[in-house]
């Protein structure tokens, strides 16, 4: 990557991050077109290619910026939680205020981490190793709820991972997707999943 993007006006910069979070989420790393993403950026191709040689670069570098940028919120956001499910309110908390600048990186990094993508480079395997450990830390640090008898961690896990993608895609649906709306939707499935597992 040219280092001279940083220099560019912040709203540009956004935009062409925006795009290519967007299209690289939704499409994946094979499918997602760079006519695309300099239409939906409002750039030129010579543009995007001058500070992104290839689109594997610009991919990489996505990779790169969005785990420094989530890591980054995250650890501001959730500190030293070791409740189970205040760090789950927490971690919405943080996707939240990301969303508000960049609503589709979360989507962007669950999508490559899911993806069969063998071209990542050195950076961008990197990025999502350090994503993936810093993911597995938070929740291996985390004070086990004591659960209602026949209810299992991972059932419990597995609801709110399958509330939170919901919500968030119906959100990103939206014309004009509301982070504060987002926020406390989750927040209230995450509490009202507590109220209803949890030991008495």
């Amino acid at each position: 990557m040219n280092e001279k993007f940083f220099d560019l006006k912040s709203e540009k910069q956004d935009r062409m991050i925006n795009a290519s979070l967007h299209l690289f989420a939704v499409n994946g790393y094979k499918h997602a077109s760079t006519d695309d993403i300099i239409k939906e950026a409002g750039i030129s191709k010579g543009l995007l290619f001058h500070y992104f040689t290839s689109k594997q670069g610009l991919y990489d570098f996505l990779l790169d910026y969005s785990v420094r940028y989530l890591l980054f919120e995250y650890d501001r956001t959730i500190g030293d939680e070791y409740d189970y499910f205040s760090f789950h309110e927490k971690l919405e908390t943080a996707k939240a205020g990301i969303l508000r600048n960049y609503p589709y990186m979360y989507g962007f990094i669950t999508r490559a981490l899911a993806e069969a993508q063998p071209e990542y480079t050195d950076l961008g395997a990197s990025a999502l190793k350090k994503y993936a450990d810093t993911m597995a830390f938070y929740r291996g640090r985390l004070t086990p709820p004591s659960l209602k008898a026949g209810v299992d961690i991972s059932q419990v896990e597995s609801l709110i991972a399958f509330t939170v993608e919901g919500l968030t895609n119906i959100q990103l649906n939206e014309l004009a997707p509301d982070p504060d709306k987002l926020f406390s939707q989750v927040s209230d499935y995450v509490r009202l999943i507590a109220k209803l597992t949890l030991a008495e």
